[in-house]
This record gives structure tokens, sequence and C-alpha cells, in this order.
């Protein structure tokens, strides 16, 4: 009697598994270390399917996009499911590409408008008063975002004293009327130099320059009519001076009061 073979799988059939998903793995890694260039694959992928006519399926909202095309073109088959008269009118739009650059450009254009409102805020001050500034000291320029009118105190207040001279209350009444018509806060500080005060009515330097600005602040209000809400009042004594306290000149340089305006 012949002997019969054993039952399962031959023992050849282990190795060529074996072999097998050996082969399966290196294909797997070598695929895996292999560099895709997606670009130019999308560019042919776009080139086969435009071939085989996929692509018309896609004509018919008037403007084609196919993957692997570097810009939009016009409908240009549109036979197939309508007649030339059904056909709406199309045009060439921009490569994509410049439709990034025409953004760029259009965000510049929107970043100076706060520049141009101080820009003309500043223009607006200095011509309502153009007579006073010429040799008196005044000086208005833009700081960040707004505009700061400088006043020394030669011309603002007598020596000590909060009380505003009738050359600085002709000066704010010019200014007052652009104020008016400006939306944004207006920020009034006094300053000082160093040296000590002590008085009757103001125990130090912070006393007096608090003082000066407060004096600034409701003749604005009440001989020009400024909201009070838009306006506040600070007094920094001598603490932000504009130049070393070591000499006359300077000292009086440091004397000062400002009107620092920040528009909406």
């Amino acid at each position: 009697m012949a002997n019969k073979a054993p039952a399962g799988a031959p023992a050849w059939m282990v190795t060529f598994a074996d072999l097998m998903a050996l082969l399966l793995v290196l294909f797997v890694l070598l695929l895996t270390f292999a560099e895709l260039d997606i670009q130019r694959f999308k560019a042919m992928a776009g080139a086969v399917r435009e071939a085989f006519g996929v692509a018309k399926e896609d004509k018919l909202a008037g403007v084609i996009e196919l993957e692997g095309s570097k810009r939009r073109t016009a409908a240009t088959d549109t036979s197939m499911v309508r007649r030339p008269d059904d056909i709406p009118k199309v045009s060439i739009e921009a490569p994509m590409e410049s439709d990034a650059a025409a953004e760029t450009d259009a965000k510049p254009a929107n970043q100076p408008a706060e520049k141009r409102d101080a820009d003309e805020l500043a223009g607006a001050l200095k011509q309502a008063i153009a007579a006073e500034i010429a040799g008196s000291g005044i000086q208005i320029e833009r700081s960040g975002g707004g505009v700061v009118v400088r006043f020394p105190n030669s011309i603002a207040f007598p020596s000590g004293s909060g009380d505003l001279t009738p050359a600085f209350i002709a000066i704010l009444n010019k200014l007052a009327p652009v104020l008016r018509k400006t939306p944004g806060t207006v920020f009034v500080s006094g300053h000082t130099d160093n040296v000590p005060i002590s008085s009757r009515i103001y125990r130090s330097n912070w006393d007096l320059s608090a003082a000066r600005a407060a004096s600034v602040v409701h003749h604005m209000i009440d001989a020009n009519g400024i909201q009070p809400a838009r306006i506040t009042v600070q007094g920094y004594g001598d603490s932000r001076p504009q130049a070393p306290n070591d000499t006359p000149e300077n000292r009086a340089k440091n004397r000062r009061v400002e009107i620092s305006v920040v528009p909406e």
C-alpha cells in the first residue's frame, strides 16, 4: 500500500512565504525612500486627463482650473452641453501668481491710513498757529500714531505759577477748532525741571506740573467746548526731561506743557 502524503502545506511553502514577505517589505521601503515630485506629478496627471477628454466635464462653469495647471483659462469647449447662444460671456483671468501679487499690493494701501490722519492733523495744527510758531519755541511733531504740540514754559505760564498767560490763551483758542473736529483722545501733560519748588500753593514739582496741565484742560473745556471725556490730565514733574538738567538752557527745555492728540 502506497504511503499517503503528509497533511498540511508542503515544507517548502513556509520558506517561499517568508521570501515573499521580505520582498514586500523591501519594495515598501524603496517606495518610502523615493522622492516624489508632487508638482511634476500633478502637471503630468493634468495633461493625461485632458488628453483623454476627462477634463471636458469641468468646462461648464465658464472658467477651468485643472490639477496641474499653472494658470486659469477661459472656457474653450462647451459644445457638448450647451448651444453657442447659451454660453455666458467670460473673460480670461490673470494667472494665480498675479492674483496673489494683487492682494499683496492692496495691503500697503490700507496701512498708511493712520499715518495720513496724523499727518493731516499735524498740518492743520501748524496752519492754525503758523504766526505764533516762528521763533517761539513751539514744536509740533509726529509721535507714534499721534501728534504732539509742545509749548515752552516761557510762553505758557509765569515762573512758579499755574495761571495761563494771555498769549497762551490766544494760542489755545486757535487750536481748539482743530481739536474739536478731530475725533480721538487728547492728553495734556505738564513737565518741570529738577529745581525743587515749595510754596504755599504747590508742595513740589509734581503739584506744579499737574496744576499747569489742569489749567490747560479747564480752558479747553470751559472756553472752547472740548468734551471732558476726551481729555486726560498728566503731571510728570521732572521725571521725563527732554535734556539733562545741567544748564539753564536745558532746564528751560524741560519746563513745558505738551498737548498730545491720538486720532481715531
